[in-house]
């Protein structure tokens, strides 16, 4: 069953930033340095733009191998 866009979004989310939001793990890089903070943030807002952007087949392809990958190490 083909997951919805939100789904597919929330999970790779949650393979880069695991048991934290995108927000929490700026503000966390921010607490230890502002410079690496700003980079978060530009990071953040690039993934947010990359995950809007592609369509939706590629989205859940590439979220399979991710975990696909986790499931073989």
């Amino acid at each position: 069953m083909p997951l919805s866009s939100d789904e597919t979004k929330q999970l790779l989310e949650r393979l880069v930033f695991t048991n934290s939001t995108a927000e929490d793990w700026v503000q966390d890089i921010w607490a230890l340095s502002p410079t690496l903070g700003e980079t978060a943030a530009r990071l953040v807002d690039v993934l947010d733009g990359l995950l809007d952007c592609t369509p939706e087949e590629r989205l859940e392809t590439l979220l399979q191998s991710f975990y696909r990958e986790q499931l073989e190490e």
